[in-house]
């Protein structure tokens, strides 16, 4: 997920940042080689504003940052993700 997408979807789910301060926060850290990844324990039942649907926000949400190289080795293509627990568990073992 790019930088501006997951910014967008974590301006809605925390009210302390606008979208644009999480726009410039995710790439400053894709330039440090960082990447997001939030492990959410809700279904996925909320429409993305970037197409398709997104796990809901919960009090238990993970947040990770890994380097390119540790997301390949879990089996994530390089960027920003935004997972449900359940889908993480079955598909990535973090």
């Amino acid at each position: 997920m790019e930088s501006v997408q997951m910014g967008t979807i974590l301006q809605k789910r925390s009210s302390g940042m606008t979208e644009q301060q999480w726009i410039v926060l995710l790439e400053e850290l894709e330039k440090n080689g960082l990447f997001l990844v939030i492990q959410s324990h809700n279904p996925c039942i909320t429409k993305s504003p970037t197409g398709g649907f997104i796990p809901i926000p919960s009090k238990n949400d993970q947040f990770h940052l890994y380097s390119s190289e540790e997301l390949i080795q879990k089996g994530l293509h390089v960027g920003h993700h935004l997972l449900s627990k359940a889908e993480a568990l079955e598909k990535h073992p973090f």
